[in-house]
């Protein structure tokens, strides 16, 4: 558990990386050809590891509902909106708005599908970081 908690840390540090990254891209291209040149990237290192080490399941691509696939357009507008975002908001106030966006979100999610029972501690996190969100307002 302590290594799955770890891992997702550092995805999240990754990401706010890459968006502060993209948003530098942005400032010179725009976000939607920034957020191509992250694609393009992303897509030939992808190619060449799924291609080098993960073939397996290929095959299986085919008896994949095709909704299963909509993530890759969600994703790309995800990109497009932080590269807009974080040179306007700066790194903070873009990554806490996204992860507010991202719990509530993912709270919705989890009770209309019905995974996860409540639990007061869920909407009181959420709540803590729209509070932080809101205090980030002062730091100027």
């Amino acid at each position: 558990m302590l290594g799955s908690v770890m891992i997702a840390l550092a995805g999240g540090a990754v990401v706010a990386m890459s968006r502060s990254i993209n948003g530098r891209l942005t400032m010179d291209c725009g976000a939607f050809q920034a957020s191509f040149w992250n694609h393009a990237v992303g897509f030939l290192l992808l190619t060449l590891y799924v291609l080098l080490f993960h073939r397996v399941g290929m095959s299986m691509l085919g008896l994949t509902p095709v909704w299963a696939f909509t993530g890759g357009i969600i994703g790309a507008l995800f990109v497009v909106i932080s590269s807009y975002v974080f040179p306007r908001l700066g790194a903070t106030r873009s990554g806490l708005l996204i992860i507010g966006g991202q719990m509530i979100t993912g709270l919705m999610i989890d009770y209309l599908r019905g995974s996860a029972e409540f639990h007061p501690g869920q909407p009181a996190g959420v709540a803590l970081i729209l509070f932080g969100i809101y205090l980030t307002r002062f730091s100027r």
